[in-house]
């Protein structure tokens, strides 16, 4: 496994994508076609390090972040912490051991399949498979 991303919903969206760009040295890339305003960050390596939306958002973002409940909901600055991984039957099992609920859906154009799996102190964690393993 490996850390993937950190979405950051910020009150202030274009500071925030400033100071990641101008300050961190980060550069913004490619992002899917989602239907509400936000930005990725990418590192020397690639990889959408960053992902940016603006906190106050409108209904698709709201709705799309906030999934089915507010139990899978993020309330701070950082919505969720994603992770790549394997294994998405085994993931399936433990959840299915422990009774916690979550939320499944895929990426737009990237087939990506996200399982986001409610945490302590509300907050979530995103674990990110390949839809070739679904």
């Amino acid at each position: 496994m490996r850390l993937d991303h950190v979405l950051i919903s910020s009150c202030d969206y274009q500071a925030m994508r400033r100071f990641f760009i101008n300050s961190v040295g980060l550069v913004e890339g490619y992002r899917p076609p989602f239907p509400f305003e936000g930005a990725w960050l990418y590192g020397s390596d690639n990889v959408a390090l960053i992902h940016l939306v603006n906190a106050t958002g409108n209904k698709a973002q709201q709705g799309y972040l906030s999934a089915l409940n507010s139990k899978t909901q993020g309330r701070g600055v950082v919505d969720h912490i994603a992770i790549r991984s394997i294994g998405y039957q085994g993931l399936k099992s433990r959840l299915a051991q422990t009774g916690i609920s979550y939320f499944e859906r895929t990426v737009p154009e990237l087939l990506e399949h996200q399982v986001f799996i409610p945490g302590p102190e509300e907050m979530k964690v995103e674990m990110l498979f390949s839809s070739d393993e679904i």
